[in-house]
């Protein structure tokens, strides 16, 4: 989900060794990412065009269309995706993603790399939703509401599309107070080897990793203030960093039965069409008329 952390550790996968692309073409720093953002645009970019042509835009809380990756407007997306993965990433046996609204597109992932016969698996990173949206609320404005929404659809849309897949989740909060335990783990958890030169990694990290660039981090009870469904699936979410995969069955039950009643509410949501104008002669016309209408002298019985 944005404004989860994703930047931080996928910088961190990086020095594992993971190819994220050439450090040349991957996204500048910026004022909301001073350590750097550690995607591709063009990928991104896709992706962002893709949801538009569903009429989507990056922030929606509404399920995508049904058979959405079925239909004839993907087929251009499906070939761009593929020469970009030829482009940016053949010839490289590890290499990885970083793009949010992976979130909402991955089953169009897991189809194009099982067809190329290449082995996904998926790093989920956990962040307070307190703190999601109040930085989606500083950086784009949306309401802290509404972010909440948002980081919730994005949440459950991906855990159901990853169903499956080997998945570690990474609490963000420990990854900043304890970045090597918490990246020993990941690396395990996803097949990485560790560097064997465990001295420049930590000057890597420790130069990379600060603290302090986390803006926001809202005080404990402000969790509690939260809708049930946010607590309830950010609860199962914190659970999850610390369960084995064999014993994540009440996660996905969590994630089936938040989705389906999320979804079905998020159905009365959907952004109303302004109805028709007439243009303005016609309307003039119209007026004009009535206004005649009152002035005349009613006809006798």
């Amino acid at each position: 989900m944005h404004r989860s952390g994703t930047s931080s550790i996928a910088g961190a996968l990086s020095f594992l060794g993971v190819y994220l692309g050439d450090r040349a073409v991957l996204a500048a720093p910026g004022p909301d990412n001073a350590k750097g953002f550690w995607e591709n645009p063009d990928l991104r970019r896709l992706q962002q065009r893709l949801l538009a042509s569903l009429n989507r835009p990056w922030h929606t809380v509404q399920p995508l269309p049904p058979n959405w990756m079925r239909t004839e407007a993907i087929l251009p997306f499906k070939r761009e995706l593929a020469d970009l993965i030829t482009a940016g990433f053949a010839g490289h046996p590890l290499w990885g993603w970083k793009d949010p609204q992976t979130c909402l597109l991955l089953p169009l992932w897991r189809e194009m790399l099982q067809s190329r016969h290449t082995d996904l698996a998926c790093l989920f990173i956990v962040r307070n939703p307190a703190d999601v949206a109040a930085s989606l609320a500083a950086r784009n404005g949306i309401p802290f509401e509404v972010a909440l929404g948002i980081w919730l659809h994005y949440n459950v849309v991906a855990l159901r599309a990853a169903a499956g897949l080997p998945i570690v989740f990474l609490g963000y909060e420990n990854f900043l107070a304890r970045w090597e335990p918490e990246l020993r783990r990941c690396a395990a958890g996803l097949g990485l080897a560790w560097p064997q030169d465990e001295a420049k990694l930590r000057k890597q990290m420790n130069g990379f990793i600060d603290p302090k660039l986390r803006h926001h981090h809202a005080p404990r009870d402000r969790l509690q203030t939260l809708p049930a469904p946010v607590r309830e699936l950010y609860s199962a979410l914190t659970a999850a960093v610390d369960t084995p995969a064999a014993r994540r069955e009440p996660l996905q039950a969590t994630v089936r039965e938040l989705a389906d009643e999320f979804h079905d509410y998020a159905s009365f949501f959907q952004p109303v069409p302004q109805p028709a104008v007439p243009p303005w002669p016609a309307r003039t016309w119209r007026r004009w008329q009535r206004s005649i209408k009152k002035r005349l002298p009613k006809a006798a019985a």
